[in-house]
């Protein structure tokens, strides 16, 4: 069995990328994966929380330098996974907010971000709590961050249930269009922990959402984006992007980090200082 991360692939070239080369261990051991998959381009302001976590040493242009999703979750805090970030420098990234399209243009971008936080339990083996914060050097204006949910997602977590992912990850087409520039967007169905766990046995009760069918999935380059619902007309993140078996492939769905999750909860009220 195949299970990858959902971290970028380097954009222009063929063969391993330098992102699929150091991505973290999967659960059990195995090789390693980093999409939006059956979605569609979002319309611009959408997800006006949008984050692309750009590796300055990755390319020289915003879509080249994509490597991981997250999400504005108040003017100076992004929400990403810790696989994404852990063991990196403020220095060696910048949180780019407020784009739909990632620009094609060569430009220097420098680094916009004064701290990392990593969850003190992320486990790079099994991708437990597998959740980040990233403090920004001045706070972004005139964006909507999305909200974070108080209490229990228990609610939301039902058959039926449709979730929003969005992202700039691989979208499975051939050639360029497999690396797009726009965003892109794709309601997900929720899958039951018993059903998840069929898939993957070592998954553990409570710690993670399960989401996606045959055809509609997130993928590559979606890492570290939100696992959305709206709640009285606004946005609302319970998980973050993680893992899974492939992309989109039938009996395989993708594996969202629980917002939920006590641990998870504890180290964001502890870290997120809001503004």
């Amino acid at each position: 069995m195949h299970v990858f991360t959902r971290l970028a692939l380097a954009t222009g070239v063929l063969g391993l990328s330098l992102a699929a080369q150091a991505a973290p261990a999967p659960p059990d051991g195995v090789p390693l994966r980093p999409l939006i998959i059956g979605g569609v381009d979002a319309s611009p302001g959408q997800y006006p929380f949008m984050v692309s976590l750009q590796r300055l040493d990755f390319g020289d242009s915003d879509h080249t330098r994509h490597w991981c999703g997250a999400t504005l979750i108040s003017p100076s805090w992004v929400l990403t996974a810790a696989h994404c970030v852990h063991g990196a420098k403020p220095a060696g990234y910048a949180a780019l907010a407020g784009a739909t399209a990632l620009d094609t243009t060569a430009r220097k971008r420098t680094s916009n971000i004064r701290a990392i936080h990593v969850h003190p339990a992320f486990n790079s083996t099994t991708l437990a709590n597998d959740v980040a914060l990233i403090q920004l050097r001045k706070p972004v204006e005139g964006l909507a961050p999305a909200l974070m949910l108080e209490g229990s997602d228990s609610d939301y977590l039902r058959t039926g249930r449709m979730f929003d992912v969005t992202g700039w990850g691989d979208t499975g087409l051939e050639g360029a269009a497999g690396s797009p520039t726009v965003l892109q967007t794709v309601k997900t169905p929720f899958v039951p922990f018993k059903t998840c766990q069929q898939a993957y046995p070592s998954l553990q009760a409570g710690t993670s959402i399960c989401a996606g069918t045959e055809g509609i999935d997130s993928c590559q380059g979606d890492s570290g984006g939100p696992l959305l619902v709206q709640r009285r007309g606004a946005w609302t993140v319970l998980g973050v992007v993680s893992w899974g078996q492939g992309c989109a492939q039938a009996g395989y769905p993708g594996v969202y980090a629980r917002l939920a999750d006590g641990y998870v909860r504890d180290f964001i009220t502890a870290t997120w200082t809001g503004d």
